[in-house]
């Protein structure tokens, strides 16, 4: 018996086959394409979506040598707030605008500017990844589209309907990003009508299914494009960071995930609806029936390290395939030998605005202290240990406001560099802990599949079956010491240079 999990991430599409031990069996990965048509924009084609979905499944059948008849569920989560016009065929009328694409700026600051009850769940201000800005920005400039879409749907639910025929929401995301409170009414007509969105609930799909509900059936053009037989049970899935925490075993109060991909995004769970600035929520039964969730994040993480290794370490390359090694990992060994500080180069990691505490689609990244001293070394680890400032500014928002932080268990590609996993430990102060798996998105959605199939009487049940912790970062005391010194300064550089990031933001962005 085993599952196939499908995470639809930032720059790939993976899928998996996992035991209902939580257990690997085998992976597949197809890369795609995002576009930046002008800084602050980000888009991605589904067309490439559903390529790159195809063959990784195919890749993943080939590498597990198991029959496809032993799959028995299915379920996919993706990238949120990835928003798409669709007409009522699924056809899409442009390409999606990705979860980083904050073009709808002047959109949020409207939006907040309202005042709604609504907004209890964002107090520092409306994103403008999130869906009331995107749509209200498509509806001002890209008119046409607007008056011929349909239906508004998030990437999750695309790749459910592509696998089953059938159109529903995610409760998971539309509670997250769209406003909707499954106690108190659902959908707030009222904010839309405020917004100038009044009437947009009749573009949603009309029916919403929580994480693990079952969707439908595998469809038989779904079945014959990925080689596998029609009629396994797909599970509805949700944002992949927030699939994340069921794949790390968070599913009570006092655990906080932290999914560690592009962007870092930060998961705990409350028993209590709680609502403060620097957060966003708490989301009544996002993850977890009866519990809330509580989110943070950082806009750009591994996007960084990501963008500073093709820009400035390209010569690598050759080295890094001559010891069988990565480019990442040839860095780290550069920054290892850098102390603590990086001699007093601080990087604001606001490469594409700040997502928490502040919620500053306007904020750029900033490198700060560089001498005729620097070298890469310098500014890469410098990158992060500006992240890790930026985690520990979320994890201090969240104790300031009795939000516990007893655990804080860590997933995705950052979990692969010690060094960094140590800086993270050392600047927070807390213990990191990381598990068997390090796909925890992937992961958690067996989880769901796994539960959509009946093996288990509840998701929390089954992640607990399907996770195990593995190792674990304690930080240094003098390291963690010296460090706050430095994560006073990052603070203090962003609201320094507040004025100007946004003056140059709008100018660029006219």
């Amino acid at each position: 018996m085993v599952f196939l999990a499908i995470d639809a991430g930032t720059e790939a599409i993976k899928a998996g086959l996992f035991d209902q031990t939580g257990q690997p069996v085998a992976i597949g990965s197809r890369a795609y394409t995002t576009y930046f048509p002008r800084p602050g924009w980000a888009e991605q084609d589904p067309e490439e979506w559903w390529a790159g979905l195809v063959g990784a499944v195919h890749d993943c059948l080939a590498a597990a040598q198991v029959p496809a008849g032993a799959i028995q569920g299915i379920s996919a989560d993706a990238t949120t707030c990835t928003m798409l016009p669709i007409k009522a065929d699924g056809r899409p009328l442009r390409r999606a605008l990705l979860w980083m694409d904050v073009r709808a700026t002047e959109q949020a600051q409207r939006i907040f500017a309202t005042g709604h009850r609504a907004l209890q769940y964002s107090l520092a201000g409306v994103s403008a990844e999130w869906m009331p800005s995107k749509v209200l920005w498509l509806k001002e400039n890209e008119p046409d589209t607007f008056a011929e879409t349909d239906y508004f749907i998030e990437y999750t639910d695309w790749l459910a309907y592509r696998l089953t025929g059938h159109l529903a929401l995610n409760l998971d995301t539309i509670v997250q990003r769209w406003y909707y409170h499954p106690r108190q009414g659902g959908w707030p007509s009222d904010f839309y009508d405020m917004i100038g969105l009044g009437g947009i609930e009749q573009r949603f799909p009309a029916e919403i299914l929580p994480v693990g509900a079952v969707t439908g059936c595998l469809c038989q053009e779904a079945a014959d494009a990925l080689g596998l037989p029609a009629g396994i049970p797909v599970a509805m899935g949700g944002g992949d960071a927030f699939v994340g925490p069921l794949g790390l075993g968070v599913v009570e109060p006092g655990d906080i995930a932290v999914v560690m991909g592009s962007s870092n995004v930060f998961s705990g769970m409350s028993a209590e609806e709680v609502h403060f600035k620097g957060g966003f929520g708490s989301f009544p039964d996002a993850i977890i029936p009866g519990l809330n969730l509580i989110e943070g994040g950082q806009v750009s993480t591994g996007s960084i390290l990501n963008w500073f290794k093709r820009n400035f370490a390209g010569e690598l390359a050759a080295e890094a395939e001559a010891q069988s090694t990565s480019i990442y990992r040839l860095l780290d060994d550069e920054a290892a030998k850098l102390p603590v500080g990086s001699d007093g180069v601080i990087v604001l990691d606001y490469f594409q605005g700040n997502r928490t505490p502040h919620t500053d689609s306007l904020a750029r990244g900033v490198v700060m202290g560089l001498s005729l001293a620097t070298s890469r070394a310098h500014v890469f680890r410098a990158m992060m240990e500006g992240i890790a400032y930026g985690m520990k500014e979320i994890l201090d928002t969240y104790e300031a406001n009795k939000c516990d932080v007893k655990r804080v268990i860590a997933c995705g590609g950052a979990t692969q560099s010690p060094l960094f996993m140590q800086i993270y430990a050392d600047v927070a102060g807390k213990t990191i802990y990381t598990t068997r798996v390090a796909e925890a998105s992937l992961l958690g959605s067996a989880v769901a599949a796994a539960y959509g199939a009946g093996v288990f009487p509840t998701l929390a049940e089954a992640s607990r079956a399907m996770v195990q912790i593995s190792g674990e970062y304690q930080p240094d005391s003098e390291r963690h010491a010296q460090y706050q010194f430095y994560a006073s300064k990052y603070r203090e550089l962003y609201q320094q240079l507040r004025p100007v990031m946004h003056d140059v933001a709008r100018h660029v962005m006219v």
